[in-house]
């Protein structure tokens, strides 16, 4: 799971410069085992020796080789996180096609991302404000990006024209469809619902349609 930048010193405060590939890898894995350990139990109460155990081979010390500190920890994990989903989205977004191509595009590209890192997005929508200071304000960056992303399509395809300026309801409406995609977890099952291509579908009927339109006829 890689961020927009890696080599930003703030991202990887125990290393200067771009980290080395086996450096890189082993950060993830254990932000991996650190995010199953948060969402299980929440940050109050999994401890750096928590993840240590739950690592395998990895000594505290050699935890704190990695992660300054516990809420370092949590801020790695949640920079990577949402440093992945913005990188990716914002590829999607860039590809050509009309703003409701593109805001499909971005609904399926944010829940199939949910379905590779359900860990991490559990982890970091609960804990959100876990973070303080210089950590915190790095992390509201990365989600302020993709937040105004999102209200751009939003703004565009409400419109029908390129280019159109924020309004309220282009911001309220962000922030619902981020209501319906960061709380799946809370109930997704994919032998229960079906695929995410097929829930990401159902919602954007509901966004795009309606209730009243989407149940005309059954």
């Amino acid at each position: 799971m890689t961020t927009p930048d890696d080599s930003n010193p703030v991202a990887l405060r125990p290393r200067r410069g771009r980290p080395r590939l086996a450096t890189q890898v082993k950060v993830d894995q254990l932000l991996g085992t650190a995010a199953a350990l948060i969402a299980e139990k929440g940050y109050e109460a999994a401890s750096m020796r928590d993840v240590s155990r739950a690592a395998g081979g990895v000594s505290l010390a050699g935890l704190y080789h990695y992660f300054a500190s516990k809420e370092d920890l949590l801020y790695q994990l949640q920079y990577r996180t949402f440093g992945a989903l913005l990188s990716g989205q914002e590829q999607i977004a860039a590809q050509p096609g009309t703003a409701e191509e593109r805001f499909r595009r971005l609904v399926i590209g944010h829940l199939k991302f949910f379905a590779g890192h359900r860990n991490e997005l559990k982890a970091c929508t609960y804990e959100l404000e876990s973070l303080s200071g210089e950590p915190y304000h790095a992390v509201e960056g990365l989600r302020r990006r993709y937040y105004r992303l999102m209200t751009s399509v939003i703004a565009e395809l409400a419109e029908g024209t390129a280019a159109v300026p924020e309004s309220r309801e282009s911001r309220h409406a962000a922030l619902f469809i981020f209501g319906m995609l960061n709380w799946i977890f809370m109930w997704y099952d994919q032998a229960r619902h079906g695929t995410v291509e097929e829930i990401g579908a159902e919602m954007l009927d509901l966004v795009l349609n309606g209730l009243r339109r989407s149940g005309r006829g059954r």
